[in-house]
């Protein structure tokens, strides 16, 4: 049975107030596999919500390691390769990339 680590879910808005969308952080302890090497199972997402579809962007930023696949990142629907060292550095890694979007998002 997986063993949850870390679980954070919080609304992400504006400095003006605008909401832009959810950030969501999971992070699981497994068993070392051959899909988990390292142990850990993850999920951390930044969807931004497009206010003229009511949709959310799951895919603008998400850093997991889903079925199999291997680390990896989407980046504005995009898919590409990551390299996993530990969970503090897939946290900083995450931070950095979702604060220049915000950025972007915000201008």
């Amino acid at each position: 049975m997986a063993e949850l680590e870390i679980h954070v879910k919080r609304s992400v808005f504006s400095p003006d107030g605008k909401f832009l969308g959810v950030v969501e952080m999971k992070i699981w302890k497994v068993p070392k596999d051959k899909c988990h090497p390292e142990g850990y199972k993850y999920s951390l997402v930044f969807a931004l919500y497009n206010e003229t579809t009511g949709k959310f962007d799951g895919n603008f930023l998400r850093y997991d390691n889903y079925q199999c696949e291997g680390h990896h990142k989407h980046l504005k629907g995009k898919k590409f390769p990551y390299k996993f060292t530990d969970i503090e550095q897939l946290i900083e890694d995450f931070k950095n990339d979702f604060e220049k979007l915000i950025e972007e998002v915000v201008k």
